[in-house]
């Protein structure tokens, strides 16, 4: 800590777990005086049922607890997806080396011997409340809905589409959501919204599956202003062949846990990494182009899909025209293919062309357009259906354009 420096309060609730009642009430006396309101435990087992009840800031965590240590405990409130992102300082009298690490391999954030100074306790507390926070750990539901944007033929518009779905969750609802690229070779998700590949899946490639954890996966997110924030694919294709099914099935878990949309932008195979995405999606668009070949690939799809046991109400079919005349009819794809398309996306070659060249989606750079407006209605259509039901208490531009434009469509009707 920097001696000069004024040191700005940050204030919480902390959970403080341990069988000495001495020990309790000198933890509860430090950090009470610097605002934090404090909430104890006096074993293991009470500490994980209040910490899965009351959802604390931080959990200070003895070792030596009797039914749960606190080894047990902190790997106990990692597995469960309520707790898991809970910071936990371990502040134990076993000070070795050995003791230390057994700590942080069952999930802990830090380590404090006892006996403790006050003001180092402190200190150790404001660091990783601030760590907390500075990771920009949302507030919502866990229970993300993960949406996969897929084609068995390049060029249709897959990636078009998964950008701008995944923008326009984010600015309907003000929520961050999650755009992930498992587009392994030559993903451009970062560069659609003008993002440098500083972070991206080339950081978790190697890495052993059980050190992914939420404030790993959290780091490697590019952040737009948008609130969209983006799981990069690697600028390094090498690291791919360290990239399994495993891991991205890991790191969707952990992203459903902490954010209310995740958006697969998925390549036109069905690999292991492909698969793992397709497996763990609430629903799955599949595009196409009016054109035989691509409708063929659809057909192969489908079939895939069934095969796969995927339930036939999570498939939408969008028709994304890619030229400007000579497509089939409508009429003739939907007979063959045996399913209504949900939606058709217009010819807009320039507009596409400069949202990817200024990297900024449609549905962003010009939401009012008609295809903005197109895809902000389909973003709102494919959203959850809690937050289609109520009203936001602070309704975005977003949310007034769809409300609106769906008023202006029922009066014509009537």
């Amino acid at each position: 800590m920097i001696p000069f420096r004024k040191e700005t309060k940050v204030s919480g609730r902390i959970l403080a777990v341990d069988d000495d009642l001495m020990n309790l009430k000198l933890v509860s006396a430090a950090l009470g005086r610097e605002g934090f309101e404090i909430v104890t435990a006096t074993d293991g087992k009470e500490g994980y049922q209040k910490a899965e009840e009351l959802l604390p800031d931080l959990i200070i965590l003895d070792v030596m607890m009797p039914e749960m240590d606190g080894y047990q405990v902190c790997s106990q409130l990692r597995k469960n997806p309520k707790t898991a992102n809970i910071p936990v300082m371990m502040l134990t009298s076993l000070s070795s080396v050995e003791q230390k690490i057994k700590g942080f391999d069952a999930g802990a954030d830090d380590y404090l011997a006892k006996p403790f100074v006050p003001d180092e306790l402190i200190a150790h507390v404001r660091a990783l409340m601030r760590r907390k926070v500075s990771t920009g750990e949302p507030t919502v539901e866990a229970n993300g809905k993960v949406i996969a944007v897929f084609s068995l033929r390049g060029g249709v518009g897959v990636s078009t589409l998964a950008c701008n779905l995944a923008c326009g969750l984010a600015l309907l609802w003000d929520q961050p959501t999650v755009l992930v690229d498992l587009v392994l070779v030559s993903g451009q998700s970062a560069l659609m919204f003008n993002l440098p590949y500083s972070r991206s899946w080339g950081n978790l490639a190697r890495m052993p599956l059980e050190e992914i954890e939420p404030l790993v996966v959290n780091d490697v997110l590019l952040q737009h202003t948008s609130g969209v924030r983006i799981l990069a694919s690697s600028p390094q294709p090498e690291l791919n062949e360290y990239l399994t099914g495993e891991k991205v099935t890991q790191v969707l878990g952990i992203l459903t846990r902490q954010y209310p949309y995740i958006v697969l932008d998925l390549p036109h195979d069905f690999q292991e990494t492909t698969l793992a995405g397709l497996d763990a999606s609430h629903e799955i668009i599949l595009v196409l182009a009016p054109d035989l070949a691509t409708v063929r690939t659809t057909v192969c799809a489908l079939n895939v899909f069934e095969n796969l046991r995927y339930p036939k109400e999570i498939i939408r079919l969008v028709q994304n025209w890619i030229f400007p005349k000579g497509g089939l009819p409508r009429a003739d794809i939907e007979k063959a293919l045996g399913r209504t398309i949900d939606l058709q996306i217009p010819y807009a070659s320039e507009q596409i062309v400069k949202a990817i060249n200024v990297g900024a989606p449609p549905v962003y750079l010009e939401a009012q357009s008609p295809l903005g407006a197109l895809f902000e209605d389909f973003a709102f259509l494919l959203s959850k259906d809690s937050h289609k039901k109520t009203k936001p208490q602070s309704p975005t531009q977003a949310w007034l354009r769809v409300v609106q434009r769906f008023q202006q469509r029922q009066a014509k009707k009537s």
